[in-house]
């Protein structure tokens, strides 16, 4: 626990503060016409979105580009000093210049965005703390932060400047992100891997189909079930009934308890050692979803089917689904 004779919560929470009156005052802002601008500017855009900035407006801009790229708008990172050193090959005609300087004055940003702006046709957002601001006499439209005191401890480290220059590029990904036009389907496309695909994909996507299932009638040889299971090499095969429903299933380690009991397979049905009622899961579930299914009843495949007749549609193991991690 933090003590309060060592002034740490004094300070976190002058800090805090000044952050959210830096987020109060853009909250003001956003139906400026600045703002609207500027949302025009990005859509009506030919090219790419281009992000600029030095320092820690550089790292706030990388970010900000991570979020428009996952939202489906193509943009990238251009640091200044490597843009002056050959890296303007990046930019084309039609592309969009988002500038990042709280004061507006950081002679990197100022000299590549004078150079580009001669050099290329492209647009150009300012994202600042000063309307007064070199900067802003580049631009086509400027959004201004009223960040009145950073809440740093030293009055000098970028905290709530960053803070606002973040929720600036959050805002304007918002606005440019329609739900109608960019939904969960595009947003999984884009994330494959990771949690965010797991939850963002369904088991449909995944699952093998039913041609490439382990399936046998109930009144199949227990003999013809064991030569299914083992060409699949799954270790485990549905069991149907006459209808085409899914009745049971029949493990490897169903097999092992049945010969315990029985001592031999003989002339045995594959109803005679499955299993009833197996556990199934429906194909508009997420994969993210499925591998908790399948890691509560610690079982590594499991069925698929549908709503109607429960015959099985699909099959999904959980290496199909952590290999998109």
């Amino acid at each position: 626990m933090i003590t309060k004779d060592t002034g740490a919560e004094k300070r976190m929470k002058k800090t805090l503060a000044q952050e959210m009156v830096a987020l109060r005052n853009l909250k003001k802002n956003i139906r400026s016409s600045a703002f609207s601008s500027a949302i025009t500017l990005l859509k009506n855009r030919k090219g790419k979105i281009v992000m600029l900035g030095v320092g820690k407006s550089g790292i706030i801009g990388l970010k900000i580009v991570a979020t428009f790229t996952s939202l489906g708008h193509t943009a990238v990172f251009l640091h200044p000093v490597e843009a002056l050193h050959g890296d303007t090959g990046i930019v084309t005609d039609g592309d969009i210049l988002i500038a990042l300087s709280f004061s507006g004055e950081s002679a990197e940003v100022v000299k590549i965005v004078r150079y580009l702006k001669i050099n290329f046709s492209v647009g150009c957002i300012a994202v600042t703390g000063d309307e007064r601001s070199s900067l802003v006499q580049l631009a086509d439209v400027s959004i201004a932060m009223d960040v009145p005191e950073e809440g740093c401890p030293i009055g000098l480290a970028p905290m709530a400047s960053a803070v606002a220059t973040l929720a600036v590029g959050d805002l304007l990904a918002s606005a440019l992100t329609s739900p109608a036009e960019f939904d969960k389907r595009h947003f999984a496309k884009l994330h494959p891997g990771g949690s965010l695909g797991l939850d963002s994909r369904t088991v449909r996507e995944m699952m093998k189909e039913r041609n490439a299932m382990p399936l046998v009638k109930h009144s199949a040889s227990l003999q013809h079930a064991l030569t299914v299971m083992t060409e699949d090499g799954q270790g485990v095969v549905g069991v149907c009934d006459s209808r085409g429903a899914l009745v049971g299933i029949i493990t490897d380690g169903d097999v092992r308890r049945f010969i315990l009991k029985h001592h031999s397979i003989g002339a045995k049905k594959a109803k005679e050692a499955m299993t009833k009622n197996p556990k199934t899961i429906h194909a508009n579930e997420t994969a993210k979803d499925a591998l908790l299914f399948m890691e509560q009843y610690r079982i590594t495949s499991v069925f698929v089917i549908d709503d109607v007749n429960k015959k099985p549609i699909g099959m999904i193991h959980t290496h199909d689904i952590l290999g998109f991690i």
